[in-house]
């Protein structure tokens, strides 16, 4: 979630990667299918939304299969580990150290013994449901995909050695992969995006031994309504664009969101006044709903009331039908529009639009972390907003890490039927610095 802070087919839907001829010019990509699973986090009446998928991890021989949810407002790749015997953390599958295993210190660096962080979460969006885990620092080999098309890097993660039960003990995976930017991430030797494209010996490619080259610093997003969804490493799924690619650059990338310029927000051909001077807007997948500002939001829930007819067999509303004004972010190159049926879902015995409120304290403090005794502060301009899933459901969306960080938005395909699901395995030049996708 956007709230955590450091301290220190004709091929099975489920578990298996498919390796894809991706758009990024000249690059593996590898692409893993995600289930939708939702879980009531603190007893909340409102369940929260994970997208899971599969790694292999340690030695492949034996590999230790773990499921996790792929997060971009997170920094850290952390995993339930066999160091934890916490109640919340016997409850996953647990990862087990092996002998290819290294203990790190903060910078990446290999030690005799290891140095510790904890990672706060708050994966209750009314901020009831804080957690911690605390977490040893390692390094192992993590695979995508299956054999046959499979990528493999070596990455530091947190090894889990203790965490809270609320909320962990409700999440339904064994870890967390954090996709942000490194400034989210405890180093860059923590950073899963910077780890794949610099992955060195421990890259294997089919059934090759061999040295492979890293993954591009880039990946797509497919998250449809229904059904599976996937995320792409090295490029994206060309097969999942219903329209050309939009563009945006990263603002402030150091700090480490997927954050992007928005020059005004409409409710209909209304303009807002939080963004009248402009705006900022982070991509988040952990998020269920739109974030705004707490100021904006007695305006935005007014202005986009919904309504909707009711099924023939039930007294609920169809909130895939809802009708209302469309909310569009103006971007620099091209709008992102909702319609009501895209930002509406059912809330007890109405439709409802999914806004959520953002309060002053948390925005100045979103992202601040402890490195040793030092604190470093972070925060993020007041005029921002959070676009989570009801935005991520109708555009695909591409990640791309290299040294100008950019999002790339495109309208989303339907889901690709399953005849068309194949394995194809295609490897040319990487990508250089600067080029275009």
């Amino acid at each position: 979630d956007l709230r955590p802070t450091f301290i220190s087919s004709a091929m099975s839907r489920l578990g298996r990667a498919v390796a894809l001829a991706g758009a990024v010019a000249g690059a593996v990509t590898v692409s893993i299918p995600l289930e939708r699973k939702e879980s009531l986090i603190d007893h909340d009446s409102v369940s929260k939304t994970f997208y899971v998928g599969k790694v292999l991890v340690g030695n492949m021989e034996h590999p230790q299969e773990l499921q996790v949810a792929f997060e971009t407002a997170s920094g850290s790749l952390v995993l339930d580990s066999t160091h934890c015997q916490s109640p919340a953390c016997l409850k996953h599958r647990q990862y087990m150290p092996t002998r290819s295993a290294a203990q790190l210190n903060r910078a990446g660096g290999v030690v005799r013994t290891g140095e510790q962080a904890a990672l706060t979460v708050d994966y209750n969006e009314e901020s009831h449901a804080s957690g911690v885990v605390l977490g040893d620092m390692m390094r192992d080999q993590i695979c995508l995909g299956e054999k046959g098309g499979r990528f493999c890097a070596r990455v530091g993660f947190l090894a889990a050695a203790n965490m809270t039960d609320n909320p962990f003990s409700e999440l339904p995976v064994d870890g967390i992969v954090g996709l942000s930017l490194e400034g989210l991430s405890i180093s860059t030797a923590f950073n899963f995006l910077h780890c794949m494209s610099h992955s060195g010996a421990g890259a294997t490619m089919g059934e090759s031994s061999g040295m492979a080259p890293g993954l591009v610093p880039s990946f797509g997003l497919f998250l449809p309504k229904h059904g599976f969804g996937e995320i792409t490493f090295g490029g994206y799924n060309s097969r999942r664009l219903a329209s050309q690619v939009s563009w945006v650059p990263v603002e402030e990338p150091t700090k480490g969101f997927w954050q992007v310029a928005v020059k005004a927000v409409y409710v209909g051909s209304e303009a807002l006044d939080f963004c009248h001077d402009g705006c900022r807007a982070i991509i988040d997948s952990s998020s269920s709903h739109l974030t705004v500002p707490s100021e904006a939001l007695p305006i935005m829930q007014q202005k986009l009331a919904v309504t909707a007819v009711k099924g023939w067999l039930s007294e609920r509303p169809l909130c895939e039908q809802a009708v209302g004004l469309p909310l569009t972010f103006v971007l620099a190159d091209g709008n992102l529009t909702l319609d009501a049926k895209d930002y509406s879902a059912l809330e007890g015995h109405s439709c409802m639009p999914q806004l959520h409120p953002w309060d002053v304290d948390e925005r100045r403090s979103v992202g601040t972390r402890r490195e040793g005794d030092r604190v470093v502060a972070a925060g993020v301009s007041l005029q921002t907003i959070v676009l989570g899933e009801p935005l991520l459901r109708k555009y695909y969306t591409i990640f791309d890490a290299s040294p100008a960080p950019r999002v790339g938005f495109a309208v989303a395909a339907s889901e690709v039927s399953s005849e068309s699901d194949e394995i194809i395995l295609m490897q040319s030049p990487i990508r250089k610095a600067g080029s275009e996708l």
